[in-house]
């Protein structure tokens, strides 16, 4: 990969998917910028095969509004969940979602279905590289970033490499870092993990298992995700404020251990919890400033720049 300022980057349109557990974003991207995207939802517990050939389908449509084709473009990134080795473009492992991509050939298929030369690599390492050349992580080399969503992502970039590690999970476990001993068991087969104790999909349960739940604002709520958790807390609903104190200080402890692990410059948080973010960063800076072993103004700690974009934009800087 050429560093950010290489003058490798050239107008070359590049095709990009990224894999999401909930939706699966695809678009045309040039130089950094999203020209085109869209999305659709992921098929994570059905063929991947299937929903490839899909979202192909809809990359040639945005192509057709483009006009321009799929052959005319120089590549296809694609972005996965799980354990990703991106020097044989395959997915080691993956934890409940699209489990038969362990066995599927990228390459053949791209090949097969589009003439296109394809670059794999993991979900939140290609958001990280998206931000690292276009958006929060410009200028610095040493980087880390969470994204907190149903799951939680991460990944870093130390002394502007980006980190892999011999079997390529090297900065991407940080939601299976252990947060709580003896806590809530989590989908890896891990107990008291960040992701278990503090994601969107452990929520639901985090909320409905508290004390004062009974007596919550939010029972019997269709929808119980953290932007609906933040709303209550905001109107004063205790049980709402319990549960987000408790998500803000396991993220925030997991941040300093980062910081411990990674000595990064910045730290750049994504995911819907943004949408609302300066109340997420205090307590992520106020959690750093009490516990971690740095001095003041160390590490800067800061919202993604492209949320929704990312993974796009670092799904085509893997041509680059």
């Amino acid at each position: 990969m050429c560093n950010p300022q290489s003058v490798c980057e050239n107008l070359t349109m590049i095709a990009a998917i990224d894999l999401g557990g909930t939706r699966t974003k695809f678009g045309l991207v040039q130089a950094g910028r999203v020209v085109s995207s869209s999305n659709c939802p992921a098929d994570a517990q059905g063929s991947l095969a299937t929903h490839l050939n899909e979202v192909l389908t809809r990359l040639r449509a945005l192509c057709d509004e483009q006009h321009t084709s799929i052959a005319a473009c120089e590549g296809l990134g694609v972005l996965s969940t799980g354990l990703v080795n991106s020097q044989a473009m395959r997915v080691m492992g993956t934890n409940g979602k699209y489990d038969d991509a362990v066995d599927f050939d990228f390459v053949g298929w791209a090949q097969q279905q589009a003439s296109l030369e394809l670059r794999l690599e993991n979900d939140a390492r290609g958001a990280l590289i998206g931000e690292w050349r276009y958006g929060a992580g410009r200028g610095a080399d040493n980087l880390v970033m969470m994204t907190i969503g149903t799951g939680i992502g991460t990944a870093v970039i130390s002394e502007a490499r980006v980190l892999t590690g011999p079997h390529f999970t090297a900065g991407n476990l940080g939601g299976h870092i252990l947060v709580r001993s003896g806590g809530r068991a989590c989908t890896c087969g891990g107990v008291g993990c960040l992701e278990a104790e503090a994601s969107g999909w452990a929520l639901p349960e985090l909320v409905q298992g508290h004390v004062q739940y009974r007596a919550s604002s939010l029972r019997g709520s269709d929808t119980l995700g953290f932007h609906e958790l933040m709303d209550h807390a905001t109107r004063g609903d205790s049980c709402a404020a319990d549960v987000l104190a408790h998500c803000l200080r396991c993220w925030g402890e997991a941040l300093v251990t980062f910081i411990h692990c990674f000595d990064p410059e910045r730290i750049i948080i994504g995911g819907g919890v943004m949408n609302s973010p300066e109340p997420v960063l205090a307590s992520f800076r106020k959690t750093v400033r009490e516990l971690a072993w740095a001095e003041e103004g160390q590490v800067d700690i800061l919202k993604a720049e492209h949320p929704d974009d990312a993974g796009l934009i670092g799904a085509a800087a893997l041509f680059y």
